[in-house]
């Protein structure tokens, strides 16, 4: 099989502004309230796309959903001249798109308030990016825009849409489901090994995703992963969750799906991915954006995205404990709804005065286990070390070990939680509190979340 190498990039979250030039209160509020910067898109992708451009040993680029902010006609337009620029530059791109992408209220805003914007359907979207991928495809499942693509000689990708109904349901129907199966069968007759693109992620980038979105994983995910590594489809590469994990699981045939889920572009820390295949299996190297143009007042890109994000985690924390309507306006961001919000409101409140109010020293007493706070962090407040978890959790580094001072003192709080309380994994199986709380302190999977090696593995029929 031929060695090669590609790119994926995902969540663009590409909002126009150079043309449709948003500005005044409600504008700011709206880029505020977003852990993506909003404003800074177009010069983030204009940024990222000169970077892939300029690696001249590889030709391909996966942009895996989600192009645009909220489905902007114009910013559907703009992007489309943006990716011409990488084809002049002699690269193959390959798009899929989201719900993101069409019919989401997409919006412009001036200082009287927004205004309703021009948007695309999904039918026209295939057409509008025929260019970028469904102009190679070998086979395509024509009521979800899915296709099948022979990139190399020996590997067949499937680039798989799906956001179902175009609203309510994200996942595959049967249709596509026998689609895919068939794509593997042919695969396995002509002597190619398959790898899947899709938006919404198989497996979840850490445990506490599915407690708080699990309606934004993969519709039956469930069956699918399992599914998709018995048919002999070993990797998958994913977006959707804004988050950087690398993850596996194996089934009762003893096959295996890799898992590869990259955060978005737009958002803290500005992760694209390299992955190359070699005889062994596949290499995935992060690259986290290092420049772009926009004035960041004297910080790093990555300290400016940073900084947009700690605002918005720190609102969160604020109007937990003193503002819950504004919670809820902020709790989409993470994939919270509204009802769910309402259900925990007196937890919530509780929570949010805890997290604002204490310090590792002032909740150790409170807890009774001051003797396992270490002096180093007893004056941290749990605000500040909570935010850093979340931080961690998106761009994939954890790193407090249970040899650290940070991991004692916060398991030690952990462990005031009643032993009743319990929670489930993303296939149902009961998880502790314990574990939970561990997977968000460092991570215990089998590879690294950044830089790592996904051997391949024997497919039993």
């Amino acid at each position: 099989m031929e060695k090669f190498n590609f790119y994926q990039i995902t969540d663009l979250h590409y909002y126009a502004n150079e043309e449709i030039g948003s500005y005044g209160k409600h504008f700011d509020l709206r880029c505020d309230m977003d852990q993506k910067c909003v404003a800074e898109s177009g010069a983030i992708i204009d940024a990222a796309f000169e970077e892939l451009a300029a690696d001249k040993e590889n030709e391909i680029i996966i942009i895996s959903g989600d192009l645009t902010y909220d489905g902007e006609k114009i910013s559907h337009d703009l992007l489309l001249k943006k990716l011409e620029k990488l084809k002049k530059a002699g690269k193959r791109v390959f798009v899929t798109f989201a719900t993101h992408d069409f019919d989401n209220n997409a919006r412009g805003y001036t200082e009287i308030g927004e205004f309703k914007l021009e948007e695309y359907t999904r039918a026209e979207l295939r057409e509008h990016y025929r260019d970028f991928g469904w102009n190679e495809a070998v086979s395509e499942h024509v009521p979800s825009y899915s296709y099948a693509v022979r990139m190399c000689e020996g590997w067949r990708f499937l680039l798989l849409n799906d956001d179902g109904d175009g609203r309510a349901f994200c996942g595959y129907d049967d249709t596509l489901v026998e689609w895919i199966k068939n794509q593997a069968k042919e695969a396995k007759e002509a002597g190619e090994r398959v790898i899947a693109v899709t938006h919404h992620p198989m497996l979840p980038p850490g445990l506490i995703y599915p407690l708080f979105s699990h309606r934004d994983m993969l519709g039956g995910y469930e069956v699918i992963a399992p599914l998709f590594a018995d048919l002999g489809i070993q990797f998958c590469f994913t977006g959707h969750t804004h988050m950087q994990s690398v993850s596996c699981i194996d089934t009762a045939r003893k096959n295996r799906l890799y898992h590869v889920n990259t955060g978005s572009i737009a958002a803290y820390p500005a992760p694209y991915r390299k992955m190359t295949v070699t005889d062994e299996g596949i290499e995935v190297r992060t690259y986290n954006l290092g420049r772009f143009d926009w004035d960041l007042k004297g910080r790093t890109v990555q300290e400016h995205m940073k900084e947009h994000f700690l605002f918005m985690i720190k609102d969160i924390f604020y109007s937990m404990e003193n503002d819950i309507e504004h919670f809820k306006q902020l709790a989409n961001g993470f994939s919270m709804d509204e009802k769910t919000v309402d259900a925990l409101k007196p937890v919530l409140k509780v929570l949010g005065k805890i997290v604002n109010g204490l310090t590792f020293k002032s909740l150790g007493r409170l807890l009774m286990v001051s003797s396992k706070i270490d002096p180093m962090i007893e004056n941290v407040k749990v605000r500040d070390f909570l935010m850093e978890l979340v931080v961690n959790l998106y761009s994939g580094v954890r790193r407090y070990t249970p040899d650290t001072v940070e991991y004692k003192a916060f398991m030690a709080i952990v462990s005031r939680i009643p032993k009743s309380v319990r929670f489930k994994d993303y296939f149902g199986n009961p998880v502790e509190v314990k574990d939970v709380v561990e997977d968000l302190l460092y991570d215990k999977g089998e590879f690294d979340n950044t830089n790592t090696f996904l051997p391949f593995k024997e497919i039993h029929g």
